[in-house]
């Protein structure tokens, strides 16, 4: 897994690692079993993150390759379905936080525009 898609993924709030074992053990001792999730399925899961938010961000395959294309707005990238997914987080993130934040209105404000 690359570490832009691990940075993502935990940005987003995306689990990286599956564990198993038993609710009750013994005290001080972790019998609990912990491993990486497959770097597809943790893409896959930062894709519905992305796309549950921005309805303008794609993912979709490039016929007869192994290619997959990202797009967002007027920005796209080309590459691995992982890699794609990672960069399309990486760039949503980045367009978030180059727009100025928005003000709410203030009552006179929201008054004045009737």
């Amino acid at each position: 897994m690359t570490e832009l898609l691990l940075t993502e993924a935990r940005r987003l709030g995306v689990a990286t690692e599956i564990s198993a074992g038993p609710g009750n053990g013994l005290a001080g001792l972790s019998i609990w079993a912990r491993w990486p999730r497959h770097p597809h399925e943790v893409a896959q899961d930062v894709l519905n993150s992305i796309t549950e938010t921005r309805a303008d961000a794609s993912v979709s395959p490039l016929g007869g390759t192994p290619l997959w294309r990202a797009r967002h707005g007027d920005w796209t990238h080309i590459g691995r379905f992982e890699d794609v997914v990672a960069h399309l987080a990486q760039h949503v993130s980045e367009t978030r936080a180059s727009r100025p934040p928005s003000r709410r209105r203030t009552r006179a404000e929201h008054d004045s525009a009737r």
